[in-house]
């Protein structure tokens, strides 16, 4: 999977029911897009720029899929507790939203730094298998 795909799992708050998937989901998608990145681009000094912020996707992606599965417990606690108030409730809904929303910023100056690293031809193939994957 591509970059598109590993910052999804964070952009659309998607979670396993098993924390580790999402994690090992990330770090997967975070290795094909280095090998994208290196089968693709030719210039060494581009390349490793690119490289450069394919690794802190990685970084980033993985630390907000561990934030949101920390959260995501913390949440199933409270909804699990009889006396947890709608103010609880709230409050860890709207920290779940700010991750969300904190890993999505990020992914997207990520796309926008490879995208700029980028030929237009590069990024069509950089990009190609997030478009197989939806089926275009």
């Amino acid at each position: 999977m591509m970059a598109g795909c590993a910052a999804s799992l964070v952009l659309t708050g998607c979670a396993s029911t098993e924390p580790k998937v999402a994690g090992a989901k990330v770090q997967a998608s975070a290795v094909d897009l280095r090998e994208t990145l290196k089968d693709t681009v030719k210039d060494a000094a581009r390349l490793s720029q690119m490289l450069v912020v394919a690794d802190q996707i990685g970084v980033d992606m993985v630390a907000g899929a561990k934030e949101l599965d920390r959260l995501q417990k913390e949440q199933s606690l409270l909804n699990a507790d009889y006396n947890t108030t709608p103010e609880a409730l709230s409050q860890i809904g709207e920290r779940i939203q700010a991750v969300r929303m904190e890993y999505r910023a990020k992914a997207i100056s990520a796309r926008q730094s490879l995208a700029k690293l980028a030929t237009d031809k590069e990024w069509k193939k950089i990009t190609s298998r997030d478009l197989a994957l939806i089926g275009n």
